[in-house]
């Protein structure tokens, strides 16, 4: 299994809500900032996402995606004048209210019917990591446009089979939608990692982006419980030990064995919370053979003992706030 595949294996969209949405010239939709990750997929002509972070309106065009992982706020624009826009339309209360709704949500002036650009416009949550770590290694906002080379095959069977479940309200129509999600969310991160001139901060995107420190990376996922050496990973990435060190700590931010205590960690949350197994079995799961040991490096990271954090976690999903029913948007 490679890299990109072990550090998203546990990763799954829940609660995906979407719109429809049209625009007219001077239209704008805002989504104020929700604290949970959206995205928006341009289905007809073409509209201007603003970030709303002092960088340029970017032109979307049918295909475009818009992807907002931290669910910062942001705008699209019916054109890139933005000093000419109508009061704005936000599009959260509609996801909040309806969910998946039969009706587009309109931004266009009384009684005007020109509409310059129509969206496919959702907010998920996502389950299996903690949102530091997954958020952490993206940019606060991507996009990815296709020009010359065309719609993917993969976009358009995605947004034809999408369109099919919320057009009609059958059985498990919200799983499909959830699992339809998964796909998008992954695929778009992969063909943002091949892109050319992709950058983003420091973190596991970057990393992966790097041949010898995804070797590196995919070898400490794979096999989390390994006593790795500094000499141990560097010879999966068949580099020097300081070759290794200077270039994981300059794209992933910290050293390699920073990283693999954090991934240890994280791993041994999401195992906890699920609750099936003992601190002692998953403290040798994750490569600790002394539970204090590992309870210590387990509080330094996650800011609690590992006890504390099964107890909120099982306590939170007694509370509802981890079911993958279809409530609509609760704040992550």
């Amino acid at each position: 299994m490679d890299a990109l595949s072990h550090l998203l294996a546990d990763v799954r969209i829940r609660q995906a809500v979407f719109v429809r949405t049209r625009l007219g010239p001077t239209g704008q939709l805002r989504v104020s900032e929700a604290g949970q990750p959206s995205f928006h997929l341009v289905t007809q002509g073409r509209v201007w996402l603003d970030p709303m972070d002092g960088s340029a309106p970017v032109l979307l065009e049918a295909g475009d995606v818009a992807f907002i992982p931290r669910g910062s706020a942001h705008r699209l624009c019916g054109q890139d004048n933005l000093q000419q826009l109508m009061p704005p339309i936000d599009v959260r209360p509609h996801w909040q209210a309806h969910g998946v709704q039969a009706g587009p949500v309109d931004a266009m002036p009384p009684g005007s019917l020109e509409v310059v650009g129509r969206t496919l416009s959702g907010a998920f949550q996502i389950e299996g990591v903690t949102s530091a770590w997954l958020w952490g290694g993206l940019p606060p906002w991507l996009t990815l446009q296709w020009g010359a080379k065309g719609v993917p095959q993969w976009l358009m069977i995605g947004l034809t089979y999408l369109e099919q479940e919320l057009s009609r309200d059958r059985p498990a129509r919200q799983a499909i939608i959830d699992r339809l999600g998964d796909v998008l969310f992954i695929q778009s991160l992969r063909s943002y990692l091949v892109a050319d001139g992709a950058r983003g901060p420091s973190g596991w995107l970057m990393g992966l982006k790097d041949s010898m420190v995804s070797r590196v990376l995919g070898a400490m996922h794979r096999h989390p419980a390994h006593p790795w050496t500094l000499a141990e990973l560097a010879s999966e990435g068949c580099v020097s030990r300081t070759v290794l060190a200077e270039r994981f700590s300059q794209l992933l931010g910290v050293p390699p064995l920073t990283y693999l205590t954090s991934h240890r960690m994280h791993l041994a949350a999401r195992r906890l919370r699920d609750g099936r197994q003992g601190v002692a079995e998953v403290a040798q799961q994750v490569g600790y053979q002394s539970s204090a040991a590992f309870a210590q490096a387990f509080k330094r990271e996650m800011g609690c003992s590992p006890r504390d954090w099964r107890a909120k976690a099982q306590a939170e999903v007694g509370d509802g706030q981890g079911s993958s029913s279809t409530r609509m948007i609760t704040s992550s």
